[in-house]
């Protein structure tokens, strides 16, 4: 089997990312970060729409974005206790699974981020020769992201 193959009318990339949850604290704050810095848009209307959490579903609710064919997830809103943040302030080098986003200039990007209340984490840096440059950002819900662009 080849790593491309079709199921129905739709194409399977196996191994490729194909969702992306991201848990948050306040969906208007996240949502407003992420489709400023990337033009992701987002859902506002909750699924499930949960008032109380419970052991079998811990979240609060899930609200869909996405950016065209570029990326689908979810905000996820958890209860305190189940919500897990990626960034660390005692341990500011430690790498967790970490989803980058291609963007046009990671100079703007970091800048702009900023000014919608994310935290430069890690400046823009080169990757290699003609590999382009990488930078992370902690978003304002405290997650880490990464971001690339070719120049």
């Amino acid at each position: 089997m080849s790593t491309e193959e079709s199921q129905g009318s739709r194409e399977v990339r196996v191994g490729q990312v194909c969702w992306l949850e991201i848990p948050v604290s306040d969906i208007s704050r996240a949502s407003k970060f992420y489709e400023g810095l990337f033009g992701w848009q987002c859902d506002l209307n909750p699924v499930p729409q949960a008032e109380t959490p419970t052991p079998d579903c811990p979240f609060k609710g899930m609200y869909f974005f996405n950016k065209k064919d570029a990326v689908n997830g979810a905000f996820v809103v958890m209860s305190d206790d189940h919500r897990v943040v990626n960034f660390f302030e005692d341990r500011p080098r430690a790498m967790p699974v970490l989803p980058t986003i291609q963007v046009a200039d990671i100079a703007e990007t970091l800048k702009l981020a900023e000014k919608l209340g994310g935290k430069k984490q890690w400046p823009r840096t080169s990757c290699g020769p003609n590999a382009g440059f990488y930078a992370h950002v902690i978003d304002t819900e405290g997650n880490m992201i990464g971001m690339w662009a070719q120049n």
